[in-house]
């Protein structure tokens, strides 16, 4: 709850304007929490809409299904074939076509969806509506679907449902629809083998026509390349071209080993004794034979003899040197002989290298035509093998499709016969119970909260301890005795000595009560009840449970001043804090209770004391001391009052003067009172209690159940706590023994209070007007009875049978909010 900021007070009537109190809440809406305790709050409201919901629902399901029931029938009808792989709808015989054969029946697969929507058209039920008559409502409820299974749903199987009132006319249309459905699966195989031989008959001349065309391209391409495949064509000459490079690099080799040949015979490194030139029969080249084997013997012959020579003569004898130039030139006419060998054979391998690069280039000029050969002649075969199959296909088709038009087999079969449920499928029980539940419980609830939103009061001490999440001291009980103290202005003590002297005794007889009727009443005033034993009890109880909880608020040091207060007027503040005095009095303590509400004071009016000098004297008049107004309550010696005084002009300056916390402080100090009570106007819309807890140990907050809005305190907590006053806890009041109306209550009958606005109330929304209180304090004391006369005046019966109906309405009210 956002806290409310106070302004200065104002001068003449001390009221303190607050922020606006509509201000947007902390949560920015309805909280979870709050609506689980709405549900708590109105758990008796929400069993009885939620029951009665259920078993309206359930009342009405089972007079339907008694009155009205509605049964059903269905059959599974086969649109496949379960062995073939085709899955096509067809059913029958089906030839090898593929794919022609699909196009020719019109139809690749099943379209469930269509097929479904074609059944349920009016192109096949408005025959069979004319053929039923009046027995075709049936037909209305048609439900065409796919079958069901534990693994989903059946592509191949379609399931067909009716509902109607009488189970023999859902019988003969489902027997009727069974029998059409059947017939025209039929009608629609037929017109389809009929239009797709219509179909082959056209296209076959051109299928043949374009076979022909084919081959003689075909044809002609094999005239003209002179040539059956250029496959074959090209890889021959693929070989050829292989074998002649490798006999290419044959001769290249052979020419790299004549060269080196050559520079070892120029170099002399060349030692072959029957070395030779000649040619071969497989190429050229250098070969040894016997041919002028005599040169190279006497070569030999004259190393022979220069060795001998060189062993027997000097180097420069005649013998070694002749021998030495016949060497030289033996062997220069050798060298010569094989430098002319080599030079032939490189001669003739040259023009055999030559000779193989010629072909080869050749046959790879060849070579290089036959891809586009072979791209010509592999598309001209790929086409004529497409035309030969199409045609292949088409005559394959038109053969089967002649043989199945020739047969009355069905495409589809029955595989669940037409069959009526023996038991109403609507109204469900078990549906219809299901959906009271869910609707008694979203009913419930949401009168709940209904009635929780348009209920603002409190209803018990237990929502005001978990709404306002602050200590719960005690609680008040209701008692029918204190009822209208405050209109009347009834002297209270004196009602309740009276009437405790006059509590029947256990041996009184009943003719005293025979003699005097008004015996029961206070003071002789047959118009207010007595206070009856329990009632005392309750109450004194109460305010000694009050009493113990105050006790055991602090451990430290005892409270010594305490400050009791409400949120709005008329909520019994200035009654608890008499009764919690005399409480406290009949215990043995010494209690001072002073009336701080100096704006409109009551409490000199409950215990019948005069208020001629009272607080607001002693805040005036610095010479005047407590003990100079401090008046005893007559038949109380622990009791003491110091009355309100004297109206100031302005409470707020005398509520926070210095003189005021000096007067709390040495009425606490005193030690002639145990504890000091201080009465004080309401927190909302005056500045006079929070001025008044700032000086005492706490302040304890009334709440009245059924007769404020529960947002009104948590406002009235955060004003407390703004002000830095300490907050002891909550004591609730029952104002009431039942719950009433909750629109509008006085702090007497001439002046009315609201909740605020005319707006709508709910979680944080409720709203206090200050005005009401300004209202009531700027009025007089005198109060005026408007509702006297209602009561004075003789009632009619019908007025009579009214008010039994309010009670007895506020009595069930009361009841379902608990």
């Amino acid at each position: 709850m956002q806290e409310l900021s106070p302004a200065l007070p104002n001068p003449t009537t001390g009221a303190v304007v607050y922020a606006n109190p509509t201000a947007e809440q902390d949560g920015g809406g309805v909280q979870l929490i709050e609506i689980w305790r709405a549900i708590r709050r109105r758990q008796r409201l929400i069993l009885v809409v939620g029951s009665s919901v259920f078993v309206a629902l359930a009342a009405n399901t089972l007079y339907k299904r008694i009155t009205a029931p509605i049964y059903s029938g269905n059959f599974q009808l086969l649109i496949s074939d379960p062995i073939s792989s085709s899955g096509g709808a067809g059913g029958g015989m089906e030839g090898g076509g593929g794919v022609v054969e699909s196009l020719a029946r019109n139809r690749t697969s099943v379209d469930i969806p269509t097929l479904v929507q074609t059944l349920s058209s009016p192109l096949v039920l408005d025959p069979l509506r004319r053929q039923l008559g009046a027995a075709a409502a049936p037909l209305s409820s048609l439900a065409v679907s796919q079958a069901g299974s534990q693994g989903g749903l059946v592509p191949g199987v379609l399931e067909v449902k009716l509902l109607g009132r009488q189970p023999a006319e859902v019988q003969r249309s489902l027997d009727v629809l069974s029998q059409a459905y059947l017939q025209f699966a039929l009608s629609q195989r037929r017109e389809r083998l009929s239009q797709g031989l219509v179909f082959l008959d056209q296209q076959e001349p051109v299928l043949v026509a374009k076979v022909n065309a084919l081959q003689v391209k075909l044809a002609n391409f094999r005239r003209q390349h002179n040539l059956l495949s250029p496959e074959t064509e090209a890889g021959a000459l693929k070989g050829e071209s292989m074998a002649m490079a490798t006999q290419l690099r044959q001769v290249e080799a052979e020419r790299i080993r004549l060269l080196k040949l050559r520079q070892d015979i120029v170099a002399g490194r060349l030692t072959a004794a029957n070395f030779s030139t000649g040619a071969s029969g497989q190429g050229d080249g250098v070969s040894v034979t016997q041919a002028r084997s005599d040169l190279l013997d006497q070569l030999q012959s004259v190393e022979q003899q220069l060795a001998e020579a060189r062993s027997v003569f000097r180097s420069d004898s005649p013998r070694v040197q002749n021998l030495v130039a016949l060497r030289n030139r033996l062997a220069g006419q050798r060298r010569s002989q094989q430098l002319e060998a080599v030079g032939t054979a490189l001669a003739l391998n040259g023009t055999r290298s030559g000779t193989l690069n010629a072909q080869i280039q050749q046959i790879d000029r060849r070579f290089l035509k036959q891809p586009n050969l072979i791209k010509d002649y592999e598309e001209c075969q790929q086409q004529l093998k497409v035309a030969q199959d199409n045609l292949a296909s088409f005559l394959s088709t038109r053969a089967t499709f002649q043989l199945e038009q020739a047969q009355n087999t069905l495409p589809w079969k029955l595989i669940a016969p037409p069959q009526v449920n023996g038991y109403p499928e609507e109204p469900s029980l078990r549906k219809g119970l299901l959906n009271g539940l869910m609707l008694g419980v979203v009913a419930g609830v949401g009168a709940g909260l209904l009635r929780d939103r348009l209920d603002h009061g409190f209803r018990n001490p237990r929502e005001v301890k978990e709404e306002l999440g602050e200590a719960l001291l005690g609680h008040i009980p209701h008692v029918a005795f204190f009822q209208g103290v405050r209109e009347d202005k009834r002297f209270l003590l004196q009602e309740l000595d009276r009437s405790s002297s006059k509590q029947p005794s256990a041996e009184s007889s009943s003719e005293s009560s025979a003699e005097s009727p008004a015996s029961g009443a206070i003071g002789g005033s047959p118009e207010k009840p007595a206070l009856s034993g329990y009632q005392r009890f309750f109450y004194q109880e109460a305010f000694r449970n009050l009493f113990t909880s105050i006790r055991f608020l602090s451990s430290d040091k005892p409270l010594r001043s305490l400050a009791l207060t409400s949120t709005l007027p008329a909520e019994g503040k200035t009654l608890v804090n008499a009764l919690l005095a005399k409480t406290l009095s009949e215990m043995g303590q010494r209690v001072l209770l002073v009336d701080a509400d100096m704006r409109k004071p009551q409490l000199h009016h409950r215990l019948g004391l005069n208020n001629l000098t009272g607080l607001s004297n002693l805040l005036t008049e610095a010479n005047l001391h407590w003990r100079d107004v401090l008046q005893p309550v007559q038949g109380y010696d622990n009791w003491s009052v110091i009355t309100a005084g004297t109206r100031p002009p302005d409470t707020t300056r005398l509520l926070s003067s210095k003189r005021m916390h000096q007067l709390v402080t040495e009425l606490a100090e005193s030690n002639q009172f145990d504890i000091v009570l201080y009465d004080t106007p309401p927190v909302l819309g005056l500045a006079d209690a929070p001025l008044v807890a700032q000086h005492v140990d706490g302040l304890i907050l009334l709440v009245s159940l059924d007769r404020v809005d529960r947002n009104l305190p948590k406002e009235a907590i955060s004003r407390v706590r703004s002000s830095g006053a300490q907050l002891l806890g909550v004591v609730t009041n029952a104002l009431t023994e039942e719950s009433e109306h909750f629109a509008s209550y006085g702090y007497g009958n001439r002046y009315k209070y609201g909740y605020g606005s005319k707006k709508g109330y709910g979680y944080g929304y409720g709203v206090y007007d200050q005005r009401s209180s300004y209202s009531y304090y700027a009025g007089g004391d005198a109060d005026s009875d408007a509702e006297s006369t209602a009561e004075t005046s003789p009632a009619s019966f019908l007025g009579a049978c009214r008010v039994k109906a309010s009670k007895l309405r506020r009595r069930w009210l009361n009841w379902i909010d608990r």
